[in-house]
This record gives C-alpha cells, sequence and structure tokens, in this order.
C-alpha cells in the first residue's frame, strides 16, 4: 500500500463490513436471473445487530472532507503484499492433536490496511486458483466472492475479481440461494463448492457464495469478498467456516487465529493474520486472556471502560471482537458521558459524533478497558483520529462511537480501533481470546 498518502484523510467509501446478519434460503431455481433470487423463499435468519459506517459517514453533514481518488488495484500491481515472510507459530499445548506433517509455506496471511478502515488478504479459489482480495470477518461465518455471471445492472461499478465456476475442475454446484444483509444493502446470491487456499492451506469442498447482486453503495470498497471466521450456527442452516473446514480437515497446528493491524501511518511491520497459532515477533509481554461467553460468537465480559484521569466509569457488559468495525462501540449514554469527560463537542443534529481540540489531544488522558479483572489502555493516538477538509483545516475526531443495538445485541463491539494496540488471538479449542501489547 502506498504510505506516500497522507494518512489523515479518509475517503468517502462505503465499506460492506457492517455487522452481517446471514440469511440462508431455500433451492435457487436460476442462478442467472434476479427475478429468480428475489424469488427464492428465506428459510432461516439471524440478525447479528448493526454495524457502523466509517467516519466520513458521520462527518457527511459537515460537507468539508477531503476526498481522495478511489484506485481499484489487481494483485499484479501495488496493492500487491510484499514478498510474504515465514515465521514460525508458537506451539499448542492443549488437547487439540498437532497434524503429522510440515509446513513448508506461511502460517501467514499478509493484511493490506486501507486507512486504518479496512483490512484484506489474498487468498485463490478453485484447480486452477483465481487470485482475490477479501476481508477477514471475525463476527460472521459466511464466505462470498463476486461472480462472472452476475446481470451487469446488478453488480456494482466497480471493477471485481470475478470467480467463474466453470474454470476450476474442483468446482461443484451446490443449488441453494444465499442473502446477507448489511446496513447499506443485501448480498444476494447462491451457494457453490470449491477448494480455497489461503496462506498455502488448501481447504477442500469449501462451501461459499457467488455473489450476483451487490448494492452500488459496494462501488467504492477495496476488497472483492469477505472470509467469515466467526461460529456458524447449525441450527439454522449455517454452512462451516473457512476456518472450521480447516480445523475439520486438520490442517492447522492449533485451533487458533491470531491478527496483527498496523497503522496506516506507520512504516513498521505490516499487518497479519496467523492461522493455527501466534506470531512473537508481533507482540511484547504476555498474554491475557478472557473467556467467551456466547457459544456463537467471540464476545467476551467487558468489565467497566474508564479514564486514567477523572472520575467516569462507565458501565461494561457483553463485548464482541469484530475485525471488521473501524470504532470502538458502546451505548450512547454511556460514550456520550465519556466524550464530554474528555472534552469533545457533540456535532449539532448528531448524537454520537464528537470533534475535540487538535490542539489539546495530546493530554488527553488513557482510556482503560477492564477484562477479566486486568486493564487495557488506550492512549489518545489510539482513539482519536486526525482529519482534513476540504478548506484544508485539520479536525480531531473520536473512534468511540455511540449506538443502539438490537436486543439480543452486545452493549459493546471492540473493532479495529482497540485491535490495533492489542495483538488478539482467537482460541477455538479453549474459547477464549487473548490480549498482548501489539508490537508497533
Amino acid at each position: 500500500m502506498p504510505k506516500s498518502v497522507n494518512s489523515y484523510f479518509r475517503e468517502d467509501f462505503i465499506k460492506m463490513n457492517l455487522f452481517p446478519a446471514v440469511v440462508l434460503a431455500s433451492t435457487l431455481v436460476s442462478i442467472l436471473e434476479a427475478a429468480v433470487l428475489n424469488s427464492v423463499p428465506v428459510s432461516q435468519s439471524y440478525s447479528a445487530g448493526i454495524r457502523y459506517g466509517t467516519l466520513s459517514q458521520r462527518l457527511k453533514p459537515l460537507q468539508q472532507r477531503s476526498r481522495l481518488p478511489s484506485t481499484r488495484l489487481f494483485p499484479d500491481d501495488t496493492r500487491k503484499p510484499k514478498k510474504p515472510r515465514l515465521y514460525p507459530s508458537e506451539p499448542y499445548q492443549q488437547s487439540y492433536e498437532r497434524p503429522e506433517r510440515t509446513f513448508e509455506q506461511s502460517t501467514d496471511v499478509q493484511l493490506i490496511n486501507y486507512k486504518d478502515d479496512l483490512y484484506y488478504g489474498l487468498i485463490s479459489i478453485g484447480t486452477p486458483g483465481e487470485s482475490f482480495y477479501v476481508t477477514f470477518d471475525t463476527d460472521s461465518a459466511t464466505m462470498w466472492v463476486p461472480t462472472v455471471y452476475s446481470p451487469p445492472k446488478y453488480l456494482a461499478d466497480h471493477p471485481y475479481r470475478r470467480y467463474n465456476n466453470l474454470t476450476s475442475s474442483t468446482h461443484k454446484a451446490n443449488g441453494k440461494a444465499f442473502h446477507v444483509h448489511y446496513n447499506v444493502g443485501e448480498v444476494s446470491g447462491y451457494f457453490s463448492e470449491d477448494s480455497v487456499k489461503v496462506a498455502g492451506y488448501q481447504v477442500n469442498n469449501q462451501i461459499f457464495g457467488e455473489a450476483v447482486i451487490e448494492p452500488d453503495m459496494f462501488k467504492d470498497t477495496t476488497n472483492d469478498g469477505v472470509i467469515g471466521l466467526g461460529f456458524s450456527n447449525k441450527d439454522k442452516g449455517q454452512v462451516p467456516s473457512v476456518f472450521e473446514n480447516m480445523l475439520s480437515q486438520r490442517l492447522l497446528a492449533a485451533p487458533v487465529f491470531s491478527f496483527f493491524f498496523n497503522r496506516f501511518e506507520s512504516d513498521g511491520p505490516d499487518s497479519l493474520l496467523t492461522l493455527g497459532g501466534t506470531n512473537k515477533d508481533y507482540y511484547t509481554g504476555d498474554f491475557m486472556f478472557a473467556p467467551i461467553t456466547s457459544p456463537n460468537r467471540w464476545q467476551i465480559k467487558l468489565d467497566r471502560v474508564q479514564l486514567s484521569k477523572g472520575a467516569v466509569s462507565l458501565e461494561g457488559g457483553q463485548a464482541v471482537l469484530d475485525t471488521c468495525t473501524p470504532f470502538v462501540v458502546g451505548p450512547m449514554e454511556e460514550v456520550q458521558k465519556l466524550n464530554m469527560k474528555l472534552g469533545g463537542k457533540l456535532v449539532p443534529g448528531y448524537t454520537t459524533m464528537f470533534i475535540f481540540d487538535c490542539f489539546k489531544v495530546k493530554g488527553l488522558p488513557d482510556v482503560e478497558f477492564i477484562v477479566n479483572g486486568q486493564k487495557m489502555s488506550l492512549t489518545n493516538r489510539d482513539y482519536i483520529v486526525k482529519m482534513k477538509r476540504d478548506d484544508g483545516q485539520t479536525i480531531c475526531v473520536s473512534n468511540i462511537v455511540g449506538g443502539d443495538t438490537a436486543e439480543d445485541d452486545p452493549g459493546w463491539i471492540l473493532g479495529l480501533t482497540f485491535m490495533r494496540a492489542f495483538y488478539t488471538q482467537f482460541d477455538r479449542g479453549n474459547m477464549q481470546i487473548g490480549f498482548a501489547e501489539a508490537k508497533h
């Protein structure tokens, strides 16, 4: 990713990364006609809540943001990661049996940082493999990519890489429709089955969605599709995720995956997804672990949120770790109280957007998250972002935002703003999430 772009500018683009609610459908009669797709009855559904868009979405009423040109980059150009580095994963000491084989390929997926809002990595699908850039989503289990069979009028004006099942010798038809709902619209299509290669691991017989219909709002995204790393719900007819199939096919050294997210303006190490363990080069100190509190989500108990200076302590609750939410999201009233105590000013007409005096940001205290009795702190560099308006003025905005969630949703979402500060491992074997200080 070119580092010459000013890291504090953010483009006005709408991402598809906003708390997907997956709806599994009944039999698909035709895979090409939208009318037929729309007629397929939805048999199962669940709501995962609402994700929150980019900062630029909250700045729309100001009409003074700097808009950067949107450039689509394919695997053969500057969007392509550098040559992968080979790092060993830490050995897993629990009950998961290590496969009797030696991996010569990297266990890492290098991730590209799109302005601190989105991270995506390279995979391949089929035989021979077709390359795609996908976002790895910890709060969904579905995988999907665009298909070549979509009628042009239903595809966003975006030069996606598109999957062609006729060119793959390992493709198998599935015959069921899928619908994934986002707050910007719905992705619809049909399920297919093929081999998927991630970080050198080949997952056989992976069921994924070929997206036929996509909202026009997706035209400014920079990734092709999504791979869900969350929990599939068999009771609702959901298909196993890529990670779950890696475990069932005994491909990984341990039932663990880990993330390091770098800062866009930093010249430090690249962002990384490690499959089968953790990577010592990307964190310092020991891990703090918190048990998962839901059988279906990467969710933990948040004891409370407080400031390192000042008498502000917010009620905790359940918190989801979500790699596709750019912010930390909390209950509206609690987050308002926090930002006002920090000295933020609410933008007129908005209940969740707070602007700060950039000259005073360096003096702001840490925001402390207490999990399992242990403290994890975000500095002002972590939770305040700088942006430039069209008139050249720099403004500072809080990345801790408030939002109303559905009744069955957690009160807090710990998104990329949180996980950039902490190397995070997702341990399916022990049903826990581990945090260590990220080494930037």
